[in-house]
């Protein structure tokens, strides 16, 4: 059954909480959420193809959701070891251990510096670099949202202000940590987006089929296992294995020629993360042009 389309004031939802079954269906049915969800992979692509080491952070969904925290973190009382462990571990996001390896990554890219003020407690900051990068994908996100709600084209010309960027930040961050966990059950999670470059590998799938005016798609997708391997600087072997993987898991089917298709749950998981990253930078934009038309931007903290 076809869902009523939702306008801007079904998205004013209390920040930490949750949108419902209801609201969510009303996204995913809605007649622009196809071309909303096929930007946002284009726009994905294009910026990790842009920037190397943008590239290195959305490479699995570990180093990109402790990335978006790192930033969180920094403009919420300020980016330590200490905080990345426990906010990561609290909300299932990384673990100790990984968040250490991923801020020593992050400094290996020039993301983060120690704060020049020093301290007992190192604390780090975000480089311009990071902030740039970050501030992009969360701008990619609002501008493929702003294909359903087109209210949201007005946002754009303001984001680059100082406090409004900030705030961007702590929403999101905010609405992403409410969110936390909710993709456990997801297989598409377990199979491409926590693997090496298997998002941009997902993504770079679900474009190769034609547009039919269904995304995720329905029909085919053509695929290289060398021209993905090049494209995303990995093995053939490993797209192999990851393609592998789906197959056995019931998310694709294998089809000769070198294409391969959805299977009904592999199409609805890979709607369900398209899905969530829509829902998050819709609510994350509408929010953030409430407190704008309020005067009161820099209360999410």
């Amino acid at each position: 059954m076809a869902c009523e389309p939702q306008g801007f004031d079904d998205w004013r939802i209390p920040l930490d909480s949750t949108i419902s079954r209801a609201q969510y269906e009303a996204l995913v049915g809605h007649p622009r959420f196809a071309a909303a969800a096929r930007q946002l992979s284009r726009s994905m692509l294009d910026l990790a193809a842009a920037d190397p080491a943008l590239d290195g952070i959305v490479k699995d969904a570990g180093r990109f959701l402790a990335t978006g925290l790192a930033v969180y973190l920094h403009a919420t009382g300020g980016l330590t070891l200490a905080r990345l462990k426990e906010l990561g571990a609290r909300d299932r996001v990384v673990s100790p251990g990984r968040a250490r390896a991923i801020l020593i990554y992050l400094r290996f890219l020039h993301y983060v510096a120690p704060a020049p003020d020093g301290g007992r407690a190192a604390r780090f900051v975000p480089t311009p670099q990071l902030e740039r990068a970050y501030h992009a994908i969360l701008r990619g996100g609002i501008e493929a949202a702003a294909v359903i709600e087109p209210k949201l084209e007005r946002l754009s010309n303001r984001l680059g202000e100082p406090h409004v960027a900030a705030d961007l930040v702590r929403i999101s961050g905010r609405i992403g940590l409410s969110h936390s966990g909710n993709n456990d059950g997801n297989p598409m999670w377990r199979v491409f987006l926590n693997r090496h470059a298997g998002a941009q590998i997902l993504h770079a799938l679900m474009l190769a089929a034609e547009d039919d005016g269904h995304y995720p798609p329905r029909g085919e997708m053509a695929f290289s296992l060398t021209g993905l391997a090049r494209t995303f600087r990995v093995s053939r072997p490993h797209v192999a294995r990851l393609l592998r993987a789906a197959e056995q898991e019931g998310l694709i089917v294998m089809r000769p020629d070198s294409r391969l298709a959805f299977t009904q749950a592999g199409h609805e998981a890979a709607r369900d993360v398209l899905g969530a990253r829509l829902s998050g930078a819709m609510r994350t934009a509408i929010t953030l042009m409430q407190a704008l038309d309020a005067g009161a931007v820099a209360a999410a903290g």
